[in-house]
């Protein structure tokens, strides 16, 4: 990919900001792909219901299984190319995918976002998505399985996203306002610009 392409990846574990982080750098004339987006476009095509938990773990197991444990930065990928000069790729969730993107992007950089868990459960109970946990211990839950880029063995931890915010360019700690966010995201930027002018 061309030096002149601007491309982020977002990570952060649930309730860090990434929706809203998604929608500040769309104001800022990027293009956002979701890979949460791939893999609902995928159970679509495949007439699976995303609401039925078992049905989807068994689907994205036997499609990691065929195409690899990267496959949805591969669709990703695709989509990239196609795409304009400032990219922001939200949802990645393990190494393999980011090691991937890392492979075919030159200057892409890693933005992870933080903030403590008592901060995340508290804005993921106010948002109130039909799929989000609804108790502490289906948040604990959730969180576990983000750690091991939702899969299913423990081993797994050591790709999952926390391997991912070490190796992130810029740490953002979203703790605080939108406004404190936003000022957060104008810095980072102007930041990467004067890195790769």
């Amino acid at each position: 990919m061309a030096k002149k392409h601007v491309v982020l990846m977002v990570v952060g574990l649930p309730g860090s900001g990434k929706s809203i982080t998604a929608k500040m750098l769309e104001r800022r004339g990027f293009e956002v792909i979701e890979l949460g987006d791939i893999w609902r476009e995928l159970l679509k095509k495949n007439n699976i219901s995303r609401f039925d938990p078992i049905a989807t773990r068994e689907f994205t197991r036997k499609v990691r299984q065929r195409f690899g444990k990267d496959i949805y930065a591969k669709y990703a990928f695709r989509k990239i190319q196609k795409k304009r000069k400032k990219i922001a790729i939200m949802g990645v969730r393990s190494t393999y995918e980011m090691d991937y993107l890392r492979k075919r992007i030159k200057h892409i950089n890693i933005i992870a976002l933080l903030a403590p868990m008592s901060v995340r459960f508290g804005r993921l109970k106010a948002r109130g998505k039909p799929e989000d946990p609804k108790d502490l211990k289906g948040f604990k839950w959730l969180e576990t399985r983000e750690k091991r880029g939702f899969m299913k063995a423990r081993s797994e931890e050591k790709h999952g996203i926390m391997h991912i915010i070490k190796e992130a360019d810029f740490v953002i700690a979203n703790t605080s306002t939108m406004a404190n966010l936003d000022s957060n995201i104008t810095k980072m930027l102007k930041e990467i610009e004067r890195k790769n002018p």
